[in-house]
């Protein structure tokens, strides 16, 4: 089909189906989101002009130039390394310009630059900007075979309207990292609050976290359900600020009424963690982060999957951690002994997928320490 047979209303769905996918992907944020804006925006304006050559480039603000992040056709051949300054070739001058610039003919532009020579960077040339109300963050560059198509205004107000939809959701990308860098560094600073009341358990939640993060990423949970375990894992014993140091450092096996003391923390956790609007998910998996697979947990005795499961995730990293801490009462156990009581905890105290998962982790980390010692 070439670009004629291309009707405006057929263009117009395109257009419509192009920002419905590019608003999904901003429902989350991680690096590999603005890898998959790129490549879904560039899929995009090649089939609103139906063209393969195109390449999407974002302004990196670290070293002041465009970077390609996504590229298809004869522009795929480019390598990464290539850079563009602002003001340089005819995507470095749309950067500087915010304006669309159109080349019926690249190879007779002075500014245009042919990387590579590619035969299919001589098409005819549109140039987008991805642009905010204050900034341009990337260029969009696409060759045509149809200079008509490129030079007509309805062609470049959908790709405008494309781009802006792109740079909104860059935007908001920013924005969310932003936010998730400052409440980690919070949720980090309260987890240290708690490493300093009990040196037992320090950094605790700090490898607790690290686990947690693996855990969830070959689950397949979403950026935002990731940062939500790894919250959960630096803050699934805040609760133990309410109990007491005599307790919590008792250097002998606790009665059972200071056992009942501790049983308090899921509770006293998930009160203080609720009213905090970006942690009342978080809250949830504190609470139940001490319940057992079989139902004999605490403190509300609930079993397989009613357990949410961010808090069975936290269960197990929480219980290996101790086994392998030293504690008032005893030394830590050993890697074969921790590993053995997780294998008998499997279906009763842990959810057995669960399990599977992390001893599969925790063996290839124990190859991996002995390996790099055995090397010095």
């Amino acid at each position: 089909m070439s670009s004629n047979d291309y009707s405006p209303l057929d263009r117009l769905d395109t257009l419509l189906a192009s920002l419905i996918n590019i608003n999904d992907i901003s429902t989350y944020s991680s690096s590999n989101s603005l890898q998959t804006l790129c490549e879904t925006l560039l899929n995009s304006c090649c089939k609103l002009l139906n063209s393969c050559h195109a390449s999407v480039m974002i302004y990196d603000k670290n070293v002041k130039k465009l970077k390609i992040l996504a590229s298809t056709g004869a522009m795929s051949g480019l390598p990464e390394q290539i850079k563009m300054s602002p003001g340089v070739g005819i995507g470095g001058m749309v950067l500087e310009s915010g304006e669309i610039i159109v080349v019926e003919n690249p190879k007779d532009n002075p500014y245009y630059i042919n990387h590579l020579g590619i035969t299919g960077q001589t098409l005819p040339l549109i140039c987008v900007p991805i642009k905010t109300k204050n900034e341009v963050l990337g260029v969009i560059n696409i060759h045509s075979q149809d200079f008509r198509i490129i030079s007509d205004n309805y062609t470049k107000n959908m790709l405008l309207v494309l781009a802006g939809k792109a740079a909104m959701t860059i935007e908001s990308m920013s924005l969310f990292d932003t936010l998730t860098s400052r409440n980690f560094e919070m949720v980090e600073t309260l987890s240290r609050a708690l490493d300093a009341k009990d040196h037992y358990t320090h950094d605790h939640a700090g490898r607790a976290k690290i686990k947690a993060e693996r855990i969830s990423h070959i689950l397949n949970f979403s950026e935002k359900e990731v940062v939500q375990v790894q919250y959960a894992a630096l803050l699934h014993d805040i609760g133990k600020l309410g109990v007491p140091e005599n307790i919590l450092l008792k250097p002998g096996r606790l009665t059972e009424q200071e056992f009942d003391e501790v049983k308090k923390h899921p509770e006293i956790g998930y009160k203080i963690l609720l009213p905090v609007s970006f942690l009342s998910d978080v809250a949830k998996m504190v609470l139940y982060h001490q319940e057992w697979y079989n139902g004999k947990g605490y403190p509300y005795g609930l079993e397989g999957e009613k357990i949410p499961l961010g808090a069975r995730i936290i269960s197990i990293i929480d219980s290996w951690d101790a086994m392998r801490s030293d504690r008032p009462y005893r030394k830590a156990l050993n890697y074969e002994t921790a590993i053995s009581e997780l294998e008998k905890g499997k279906g009763t105290q842990f959810d057995p997928n669960i399990t599977d998962i992390f001893i599969s982790l925790e063996i290839e980390n124990h190859k991996k320490q002995n390996n790099t010692s055995t090397e010095k």
